[in-house]
């Protein structure tokens, strides 16, 4: 049967139609593209994070010596045919067969000693830093990325995705990396801070948080899942897939992850790192202890008193990262990789120093006691116990060196036997920050001894407050710095006192004294460097060279310059020339907690180790 003319029109006029509606459908579909793509290219560009771009020159010197510790190891990953560790103490190159080859120092460029992550990226290391942002490494120079306008905080992991860089950070969110530029990528337009972990499943990218939970993207679509969607913390300490299905590890317990909630497969605290390895899943505490699943197969916190354990692949391999050094895992087997944490600096926050007669080195530390280093590096003893551990102050005399603790005072023989004094004597309080002579300062008033017993002096007897931090003995008149300002002591009786409201001492904190010859300077917590001048006025150096904090047992003389420890660095005064100039660049970190000398080295201990500086790199002008 023929279709008659009008049937031909119509079919025709609704195949017509049918065509226009298409084409309109594809037309809206075009623009509603294109519309989403500039969208999405306003967004990147809005999101660009600048950045500066340095090349990291060593320091080209023998005069300087650094001393730290590298066994606090934060990652570890395989770069040409090596393993290279990233730990508080800076970068450290070992051998596959676990020798030392290198270890890097900010004398090598390194922008800071303190780094935080590792990947390889485009045939490059890159290395996250606490404070410097992005070092990245090509096996002979380091380079810097910075970022300008992002203050990040610290980088705390790395993800290659699709070609590109993640980078967690801690304050400044996600950002990618393309190998030339860097995007902030943000979740339903918000920052994500403090982020802990980067994982991809599939095509899916998961975030995992410090306090918020986590974060997955897929399909240009963004999920949040808190404790509120059944995760036992919101803090996310590992993330892995096995069997098609996400595993997230809280340090509360291991969660399986259903369509839209969290299941809790295994409450057990302190969780530090999963990870997924030989086919199967592998969970460890903080102890160092390793769980498959629930079962447990090894124990090393007995063993080996771990700290801050995590698990980790590298060039296919298990290893488990600690605060005291790295372990090579195979099969049940648990075996050290590289050498001996106890030939090491034992903790590299070194809150005081002091040389004995013999040359040796006292290193006293805010967490791990005492080491003694002899004068060729070799380490002598290292003395930690219960007593023996948060050191403030360090003194020789004679055969003796004392150490002020928050456990009181202590007294250590050349045989390293120890004497507590605390209990003996009875101090006002068991936190002890400085001594001198007969008197120490407590957090309780200035404590001296008087017919064998102790008596304090404190607000009551006009000391200016009762939290005392430095002493100094000059003639018979002893200086205490208190938390309120600076008091004058002769014949166990506040003299003078000397304050923001009847001096030009424009901080009453007082921090630190130090007698250089016949000029008493003092250091102040944010107000820089005073002098104290024999007319008994006080002059301060704000003009010459600003504000600053020095802390307690960073200030020291050798007669030639004033050295003063601060938050950024170390402030020089050359006291024949009356100059000042700042040093920080060659140092382990920029906090400087102490300072010691001898005849030819001035010692600087740092919240990341001690620098050793021959005195030629300041009178050969080597100083920046």
């Amino acid at each position: 049967m023929r279709l008659s003319s009008k049937n031909k029109i119509v079919g025709g006029a609704s195949v017509l139609i049918l065509c226009f509606v298409i084409f309109q459908i594809l037309q809206i579909k075009k623009s509603a593209q294109n519309v989403l793509a500039n969208e999405r290219a306003r967004l990147i560009e809005q999101n660009r994070v600048a950045f500066e771009k340095k090349l990291l020159t060593p320091h080209l010197t023998k005069n300087i010596q650094i001393l730290q510790n590298t066994s606090e190891t934060r990652d570890f990953a395989h770069f040409q045919n090596s393993y290279f560790a990233a730990t508080s103490g800076g970068l450290v190159q070992f051998s596959e067969a676990g020798i030392v080859e290198k270890h890097f120092t900010v004398l090598d460029g390194l922008p800071e000693s303190d780094l935080t992550c590792l990947t390889v990226y485009q045939n490059k290391l890159f290395i996250g830093t606490r404070t410097k942002n992005l070092i990245v490494f090509d096996g002979e120079k380091f380079e810097n990325y910075v970022w300008t306008q992002q203050k990040s905080q610290a980088v705390t992991a790395f993800l290659e995705t699709n070609g590109r860089l993640l980078i967690g950070t801690f304050g400044g969110g996600l950002i990618e990396f393309d190998g030339a530029k860097f995007t902030e990528i943000k979740a339903e337009k918000a920052r994500i801070k403090a982020i802990s972990v980067l994982y991809k499943d599939g095509a899916a990218v998961c975030v995992g948080t410090f306090d918020n939970g986590l974060w997955v993207y897929e399909n240009d679509v963004w999920s949040h899942f808190t404790s509120a969607e059944g995760l036992p913390s919101n803090r996310i300490v590992g993330i892995a897939a096995k069997d098609r299905k996400l595993y997230v590890a809280t340090d509360f317990g291991l969660a399986q992850m259903l369509e839209k909630s969290f299941r809790t497969m295994a409450d057990l605290p302190s969780i530090s790192s999963l990870i997924f390895h030989d086919g199967n899943l592998l969970l460890t505490k903080d102890s160092g202890e390793i769980f498959t699943f629930s079962d447990s197969i090894k124990s090393l916190a007995a063993e080996e008193n771990l700290q801050n354990a995590r698990l980790i692949v590298a060039d296919e391999k298990l290893f488990l990262l600690s605060d005291h050094g790295i372990f090579g895992i195979n099969g049940a087997k648990i075996k050290a990789f590289g050498p001996a944490e106890n030939e090491t600096l034992t903790d590299n926050f070194v809150s005081a120093l002091v040389l004995d007669k013999s040359a040796n080195l006292w290193i006293g530390t805010f967490r791990r006691g005492i080491d003694v280093f002899s004068a060729e590096g070799k380490k002598l003893k290292h003395l930690e116990s219960e007593n023996v551990r948060e050191i403030n102050f360090l003194q020789t005399s004679g055969e003796t060196i004392s150490a002020a603790s928050s456990s009181g005072l202590l007294n250590f023989r050349p045989d390293f036997s120890i004497e507590d004094l605390t209990k003996k004597e009875g101090l006002p309080s068991n936190s002890a920050t400085h001594f001198s002579g007969d008197f120490v300062a407590t957090a309780k008033g200035l404590a001296f001894r008087e017919n064998g017993k102790f008596r304090v002096l404190s607000t009551v007897q006009n000391l200016p407050n009762n939290s005392v931090y430095t002493t100094l003995q000059v003639g018979q008149k002893l200086y205490a710095g208190t938390l309120g300002g600076l008091a004058e002591i002769e014949g166990n009786r506040v003299e003078r006192t000397f304050k923001d409201s009847n001096s030009n001492l424009k901080t009453n904190w007082v921090s630190a004294l130090c007698l250089a010859g016949e000029r008493l300077f003092i250091g102040t917590y944010g107000g820089g460097v005073f002098e104290l001048l024999p007319s008994g006025e006080i002059r301060a150096f704000e003009s010459e060279i600003g504000k600053f904090t020095v802390n307690s047992n960073a200030i020291f003389s050798d007669g030639r310059r004033l050295y003063a420890g601060t938050l950024d660095g170390i402030k020089i005064l050359d006291l024949q020339t009356q100059k000042w100039q700042t040093v920080k660049s060659i140092l382990p970190a920029e906090t400087v907690m102490s300072i010691t000398g001898d005849e030819k080295n001035i010692y600087f201990g740092t919240t990341n180790g001690i620098a050793r500086i021959n005195k030629d790199y300041f009178a050969k002008g080597e100083a920046e």
